[in-house]
């Protein structure tokens, strides 16, 4: 999404110094100085001192359309999301007629999830100025959030129209096309991410893959993203091996000893540790583009197995007919992250069926749930023992089935091939696609989609007949 702490252009200011502005100096400062200052901080990351600033700008012009605009995006950055919608409203309520007070507001209502009142708003953005670029991206990203991809292609591209350098507008455009399926014109569209700010540069002297001969070559893949990028996208080193390439991986340390066991990759190394000789690099992210990968048959066997000796071994129950994995809660982070994590008070309902022995392989701070729910003789926390993506492997590999969230556990059960169902929000990333049941990338996930916002009741409906299909 754009908006901009401003609405109105400033002068350029000087060259910061490293140490913080202040924001205020002797009571003859005037008001435009002080909100130039407050929106210098803002832009510079120091959103808390902006807060405060703009607060107590507010108490000498009560009604400042800017002001109230300025801080309801502050606000919707640090999470403050009703306060955000509220200060957005009045901020248009001072200035009715303005296109980017209607797409700011627009911004913070999608944030909160307030969708279809969200598309209003940035409708009424580009009916007001038909040439405003940032309301037909915005737009953009509320009707491809809505699942309506066609519209939402139509308005990323009226936006480049409109802006041919917006290199942010480009990227989620591929992102819309990869959910639509589209995915060699999306995955060669999403390399211009390369060029965003937030993208990590290697540092490497050696050049890039370009898609070229690899007979002879010492290829070395990083990782980009995520682990789960890692997990779904080493696949495409197989390729690479079969050009006679020699495949060396840079991962990140849980997935080393994993990843040692591919006999697919030459040369395992963690990040941080001394990297081996090499002639070429390339992002893990762009191999399905660089290898011009065969999307037609993109469901692939299990290429990743679990080490064959694990200390990790889980028990038995004579009655049970099923032994399930269970995956919760997505580590803090970004808003959407918290949109895929379910509460565990929904896991919980499964384990009160005897012919279910329930495994919890949830790592980090939300462990503590099974405890708080008084849960510890009905979920067994198998997750505390797991210390990298191999263990996991080995656990994984004596359960019949994985019930998670969109997280790298997911991504891990089934590129080993084990039955996964995959939770996913009404608005799922990418690469779960839109709509179905199957999954993509994988022939042994199933996917359960919310049908609505926050509707996890629909969802676990579903599992819970499936799982007595699954009994019979």
């Amino acid at each position: 999404m754009t908006d901009t702490p401003t609405i109105h252009p400033t002068k350029p200011e000087s060259t910061a110094s490293t140490q913080p502005t202040p924001l205020f100096g002797s009571e003859a400062d005037s008001f435009v100085q002080q909100l130039r200052l407050a929106a210098q901080a803002h832009r510079s990351g120091r959103l808390d001192e902006a807060i405060s600033s703009y607060l107590r700008l507010l108490q000498v012009r009560p009604y400042h359309a800017e002001l109230h605009n300025n801080l309801g995006v502050a606000l919707r950055l640090v999470g403050k999301l009703d306060a955000s919608v509220s200060h957005h409203r009045l901020s248009l309520a001072a200035d009715p007629d303005n296109p980017a007070l209607h797409s700011n507001l627009g911004n913070a209502l999608r944030a909160a999830n307030h969708l279809d009142e969200a598309v209003k708003h940035h409708f009424h953005s580009i009916t007001l100025n038909r040439d405003y670029g940032e309301g037909f991206f915005n737009l953009a990203l509320c009707l491809r959030d809505l699942g309506r991809l066609d519209e939402a292609v139509g308005c990323f591209s009226r936006a480049l129209a409109l802006n041919p350098d917006n290199r942010r507008a480009r990227v989620e455009l591929a992102i819309a096309l990869l959910m639509r399926g589209e995915l060699r014109e999306g995955f060669a569209a999403y390399e211009t991410r390369k060029r965003l700010p937030e993208t990590p540069t290697p540092e490497f002297s050696q050049p890039a893959w370009d898609g070229g001969p690899l007979r002879g070559k010492r290829i070395l893949l990083y990782p980009e993203q995520g682990l789960g990028d890692v997990l779904l996208f080493v696949r495409f080193a197989r390729e690479l091996k079969s050009r006679g390439a020699t495949v060396l991986v840079l991962c990140q340390a849980l997935l080393k000893e994993l990843l040692a066991g591919a006999d697919f990759i030459d040369e395992v190394v963690a990040e941080g540790e001394k990297l081996p000789d090499f002639d070429l690099h390339a992002s893990m992210v762009s191999l399905p583009h660089l290898c011009r990968a065969d999307f037609a048959d993109l469901a692939a066997a299990p290429y990743l197995r679990a080490p064959a000796e694990s200390r990790i071994k889980l028990g038995r129950r004579d009655k049970a007919k099923l032994r399930i994995g269970i995956y919760w809660a997505a580590m803090p982070g970004q808003l959407l992250d918290r949109q895929r994590s379910v509460p565990f008070a929904h896991f919980l309902g499964l384990a009160g069926d005897a012919e279910l022995l329930v495994f919890s392989l949830q790592g980090g701070a939300h462990q503590k749930d099974i405890q708080q729910h008084g849960a510890g003789g009905l979920v067994h926390d198998v997750g505390r023992g797991i210390f990298d993506f191999a263990e996991a492997a080995t656990a994984l590999s004596q359960l019949d089935l994985l019930i998670s969230i969109d997280a790298p556990i997911a991504h891990l059960a089934a590129a080993t091939g084990m039955k996964t169902w995959v939770l996913l929000p009404s608005t799922a990333d990418w690469r779960w696609q839109l709509g179905g049941a199957e999954a993509p990338w994988y022939p042994s996930a199933r996917l359960f989609r919310q049908p609505r916002f926050g509707d996890w009741d629909s969802v676990f409906a579903a599992v819970r007949t499936e799982i007595t299909a699954l009994k019979a």
